[in-house]
């Protein structure tokens, strides 16, 4: 199985709250990119029990 893993910083501290807003605004910049969607796709063939 294939996770995607959003580093924005790197040898950065981050609290956890600051960690899920960068993940959430790369997440957004990626989709908005058209960067997400064909990887999505390929991991969803590869594992057809993910979700939506």
């Amino acid at each position: 199985m294939q996770n995607t893993q959003y580093q924005p910083t790197k040898n950065k501290q981050l609290s956890d709250a600051q960690e899920v807003h960068y993940t959430k605004d790369f997440k957004q910049a990626d989709i908005a990119g058209g960067y997400r969607k064909p990887r999505v796709k390929e991991a969803k063939r590869a594992n057809p029990k993910l979700m939506k």
